[in-house]
Order: structure tokens, then C-alpha cells, then sequence
């Protein structure tokens, strides 16, 4: 990833939560009087945060979730609903103890994120959005969505496939520049289980209902951060959605997809100006 700020505190710690999505990897890292809880991509695990930590580890503790069949989590072969991720991601709260906190994630993350705060808005003091899905519909999926679907199942070891969701996810130069992130993408799609990999990924693109028509019933303070250049969830989509929610707030940065590894500098910037002026101390 990019260089590593040096940052005085303790090590990550991995924990690993029982839920009913099966037994998931959770990094706790960082320190504060706030926990930030975030949930990544598809295709990614907790490493994405790396940065972000490495910026604001020394103000904030965050809890770093692999979701299922990603990273050290759990998998199976059962697909699952946005509710059922936003289940696990209440109960690995109730595992250390919280009863609310800064939750979020990227892409995925970001849609498991807004459900917890629809299901249960008491639970989250306010919630990040990073490059997430607008309008996937489970009624009316694209072919790109059935094709990366089916790509998870059968080609998930296959270098050609892995450069292609990277080449759809990041900048030409972000990969080049940051070997050791890049190796550690590569590695996690290649050790995944396909079988689980695939159901995990069919549960996210193509079960899904569009989240902007949610938006307006969002009760938490909500801030949404989109690539300038992200060809699959456009920007202008991605800041009207922003708009409609009742406090939302709007942060695009440069690059594609996901913008925490690309340009965690000013993710860690619009997040530290949301949290102080939404997030009481």
C-alpha cells in the first residue's frame, strides 16, 4: 500500500467472532474514546484499512471485519441477505461490547453498513459510506454482475480474472505502486474457497435491492465518499444519493473503486471533519 505512517500504539489484534454468518475475522487496532467499525469490498479483506488505520489509529480504535469467505473469516455455500450481514455486524459489536459506534464499509461494507443503521439506527452515531452500490437490483442484474458471479465460481485462481477485478477496482498505477497490497489482493482471492467466494459474491451483486430509494429514511448522520473515476458506481449517482439523505454529507476523491486504498489520505480527511462535526464527543 502506499508508505505507512509510523504510529505509536498497540499492535492489530485478530479476533475471531462467532456470528450467524459463521465465524468472521475481526482486527481490532487503533485507539480513541470513538470505535470506527468498517466491513470492505468483495474480493478484499481488512488489509484495504491499512492506511486509513496507519492515519488515524492514534485518535480512533477500529474494528476491521472480514466478511464472509473473505480474508480468515468463515464461509459456506448457503447465500445470505444485506440483513443477514448487518446482523453479524451488530453482533460482533455486542462481542466488544458496544452499543453504538462510527460503523461503514467499502462497496459491500457500505450496503451492510446502511442496513444495520435501518435496521437498528440507536446502534450507529453516525455512517461512512465508501463507493457504495446505489442501484444493484436483484430484479434486473447486468451482464458485468452475472459474469464476475460466475468468475468467482470458475476462474477465481486464474491470473487473467484477478487483474480484472483489480484493473475494474483500482487506478492502472495504485496496484504498481503498492507491491506488498497487491500481493496480499492476489493471495486472498487465490487461497479463497471458490464454492464460498462465489455464494458470498452472488448474495452482494445479484440479491440485492437498490439502497437509493432507502436513502431518505437513513435517521443517522451519513456521509457518502466516491472515486471521481469509478466507471461502476458513477459519481453523480453516487452524490445524489448523498442528497437525499436527511443529513448527508458528500466527499469524492480521485481514483476508482476503492478509494480507501487508492487515496486513504483524503478518506482520513473527510472522515476526521464528518466525525467532528456529526459525532458528539
Amino acid at each position: 500500500m502506499n508508505a505507512m505512517t509510523e504510529i505509536t500504539t498497540a499492535a492489530p489484534v485478530s479476533h475471531t467472532v462467532p456470528t450467524s454468518l459463521g465465524r468472521l475475522n475481526v482486527v481490532e487496532h487503533g485507539q480513541g474514546p470513538e470505535t470506527i467499525v468498517l466491513w470492505p469490498s468483495i474480493f478484499t479483506d481488512h488489509h484495504i484499512y491499512e492506511d486509513l488505520v496507519a492515519t488515524m489509529g492514534t485518535s480512533y480504535r477500529f474494528l476491521l471485519i472480514d466478511g464472509p469467505a473473505h480474508g480468515l473469516s468463515e464461509g459456506g455455500s448457503d447465500e445470505f441477505t444485506m440483513e443477514d450481514c448487518a446482523t453479524a455486524m451488530s453482533e460482533v459489536m455486542d462481542y466488544f461490547n458496544l452499543e453504538a459506534a462510527i460503523i461503514g464499509g467499502t462497496s459491500w461494507g457500505g450496503i451492510t453498513a446502511a442496513h444495520l443503521a435501518l435496521m437498528w439506527p440507536a446502534r450507529v452515531k453516525a455512517l461512512v459510506l465508501m463507493n457504495t452500490p446505489m442501484q444493484i437490483d436483484a430484479a434486473r442484474p447486468g451482464l458485468k454482475a452475472r459474469f464476475i458471479a460466475t468468475g468467482a465460481r470458475w476462474a477465481l485462481t486464474t491470473t487473467t480474472f484477478r487483474n480484472g477485478v483489480a484493473k475494474s477496482f483500482f487506478s492502472d498505477d495504485v496496484l504498481a505502486a503498492n507491491p506488498t497490497y497487491a500481493k496480499a489482493f492476489h493471495a486472498m482471492l487465490k487461497q479463497a474457497n471458490p464454492v464460498s467466494l462465489a455464494a458470498a459474491i452472488r448474495s452482494v451483486i445479484l440479491r440485492g435491492s437498490p439502497l437509493i430509494e432507502r436513502m431518505t429514511e437513513l435517521a443517522v448522520p451519513t456521509l457518502v465518499i466516491a472515486g471521481k473515476q469509478d466507471a461502476m458506481y458513477p459519481i453523480a449517482i453516487q452524490a445524489e444519493a448523498a442528497l437525499l439523505a436527511p443529513n448527508g454529507h458528500f466527499a469524492p476523491v480521485g481514483g476508482k473503486h476503492i478509494s480507501v486504498v487508492e487515496h486513504p489520505e483524503h478518506v482520513a480527511e473527510a472522515l476526521t471533519r464528518f466525525i467532528a462535526s456529526e459525532v458528539a464527543e
